[in-house]
This record gives structure tokens, sequence and C-alpha cells, in this order.
């Protein structure tokens, strides 16, 4: 049977109960900065298998600013995502002067795909003016730059790693950036979350329409990745849904209302239910059943196994995905700008 878990985050696949005995052998980092959460994570080539993820560095941004608009958190952002782009330049030793493709995965015709494309129309574009008029440029504040949305299969016919590697051989870039929407196993990472990785990325992999990888094993040269999910599938929000029903109901019972009121007459307001603490499993079984017992991820299985066959396990986005595209576009493009260029402030 295929796997019930469906994320491009390696933050995700660490946290399920297969791996999660494994972690101690894992190269983690975790810090704060400025009320985002920074995680980076090693993955080595003897644990691509074990975490379903290419060898490489995986570093993780969390924020709410994102769906917050909280103005001067999303500035902050755009500084931490360029940060940590310029660290992985360090890491595999990109001078300030060589040749970058930015590549936008994605189809702009459907909004929550639309990130990669929306990006490059955000991105400085530079090598034209580096090819004719060099010296109207500062050469010491810019590099030369180059950007691509080159679609999706279905409209294009042709495999989008195809397109690159065919621009590569032609342009010669000495490095590639690839921007892509991501899908998610929870829903409170959902335009939350950006990943900035040097494994390079398998276009359409979180929504099982997996396609040629885009990394430096299939193109020669150093392969930047930048995702944020935009979608979870139904199996997610189910499973997440039952979560926080068992969760607000502990809570109730907790709170003293009796079991025959569990459900207020009024919206009782936003909790944290995950820091809930849960009734023992007698009583969860009482309330719930089985389900009322079963881990996250056994629920998650149990929902694939339902959902699936039917044709109904559905890719889901926010109803405001809109407005989130454009802040998540504004960020990344702003991100990758600062990475690029030293005099853009």
């Amino acid at each position: 049977m295929a796997s019930s878990i469906r994320t491009d985050l390696i933050i995700e696949n660490i946290e399920t109960t297969e791996t999660k005995v494994t972690r101690h052998d894992l190269k983690v980092k975790e810090y704060d900065v400025d009320e985002m959460k920074i995680s980076q994570v090693i993955i080595t080539a003897e644990q691509e298998d074990l975490f379903n993820k290419k060898a490489g560095t995986y570093i993780t941004i969390d924020t709410t600013a994102i769906v917050e608009n909280d103005h001067e958190t999303l500035l902050k952002i755009q500084k931490q995502i360029a940060e940590q782009i310029n660290y992985l330049f360090q890491k595999h030793k990109i001078p300030n002067d060589a040749l970058c493709l930015v590549v936008g995965l994605g189809n702009d015709n459907v909004t929550p795909d639309a990130l990669g494309p929306s990006v490059v129309e955000n991105v400085f574009v530079t090598k034209h003016l580096f090819d004719l008029h060099p010296e109207e440029i500062d050469q010491d504040g810019f590099r030369p730059v180059c950007a691509i949305a080159p679609g999706v299969m279905g409209n294009t016919g042709i495999e989008t790693a195809e397109i690159v590697n065919s621009i590569i051989r032609e342009v010669k870039p000495k490095f590639v950036i690839v921007v892509d929407a991501l899908a998610a196993r929870a829903l409170n990472r959902v335009n939350k979350t950006i990943q900035i990785s040097d494994a390079g990325i398998s276009p359409g992999s979180g929504v099982g329409n997996k396609r040629k990888e885009i990394s430096y094993d299939t193109i020669g040269v150093p392969v930047i990745s930048i995702g944020v999910p935009t979608v979870v599938d139904a199996v997610t929000i189910t499973s997440d849904a039952i979560d926080m029903l068992i969760r607000h109901i502990a809570y109730s019972l907790k709170d003293g209302r009796p079991s025959n009121n569990l459900v207020p007459t009024v919206m009782s307001g936003k909790k944290d239910l995950s820091k809930v603490e849960l009734p023992d499993d007698k009583t969860l079984k009482n309330l719930f059943g089985e389900v009322g017992i079963m881990t996250n991820e056994e629920k998650h299985k149990l929902i694939f196994e339902v959902l699936t066959p039917q044709g109904l396990n559905y890719m889901v986005t926010t109803k405001e995905i809109d407005t989130n595209i454009k802040d998540l576009t504004h960020i990344v493009s702003r991100g990758i700008n600062l990475a690029l260029h030293k005099n853009i402030n």
C-alpha cells in the first residue's frame, strides 16, 4: 500500500512514528530568531531511504507572520531567507560573480501552485545587462542572474527537468535556485513554513505526481530549492480535525463541562489545543472507541485507506490563498534578491 504520508517537508518526515526513534542519529540544530523558529537538518547518504529524502542540508523557517500580515516580521523573514541562502552559498563555495539561473516551478493558472512563476516575475534579472552593457552595471554589487518559469508537463508536454537541462547546456549557469509550492501533512504548516535546501527537488512529489528531479546529480551544478507548503490532502484535514475534536472535548471535560453538554451554544474562541493534556486511554476509548487510542500515524493510515479508494483524497488549500501567495511571492523573491545582489537593500 502507498504511504499515507504526503509531505515535502523534512521536518514532518522526521516527526513520524517510524523515524522518531532515530532522531538522535540526525544532525539537527534548532534556534529562534525574531519570532521565527529555525531548524537545520542534515541528511546523510545512509539516511536517504529512511527519511525518503536526498542527502543534503534542509533549513526550515516556521512563522505565523505570513498569514497574520505582520509587516515588521515579514521584513525579517526576507532577511532570514537571504541569510540561509548565503549559508548554502558558502557551503558550496559559490562566488559573488557566479551566474545564477532561477527556476519557478508550478502552474500560474492554479493559485496554490503559482508561487514559483510569481517569484520569477519579481526576481531582479541582470544577465542581459552583463552581456550587453557591462560598463553600466556595478559588477561588485550585482551578479548575473537569469530566470525562467518552464510551466508544467500537462501544458508543455515536456518534463520540467528536460527544459531546465536544455537551458543549462546553453546558458551554463554556475548554480540554480528552484522555487516551488509544496505539500504539507499538517494544517498548521500551510503558508507558515519555508524550506530551503541544497538537496534539489522533485516537482509534484508532494501531490503524488512525481517528475524527474532537479538536483546536482541530474544537472551537474549546485541546486538550492526554496519551497512553501500551500496545500494539504483530505487525509490530513480529517486526521487533524479528529485530533482537535478529541483535544477540545478533553479540554471541556477538564473545565468541568458535563458530558451531555460538550458542545457550547456559542463559539468558545481560539485555543491552543495542542497543549491540552489528553485523558487516559480508558477514557479516550470510552469516548471515541478504537480511534481515540490510535496514534496520529495510525489515524492517517486508516483515513487514507477509507478515502483514497473512493477518489476522495483531495488536495485542499486555504480560502485566503490569493493573498497568501502574493505575500509569499514578495517575501521569497525579495529574500532571493537580497542573497544574489549585495547592493540591494
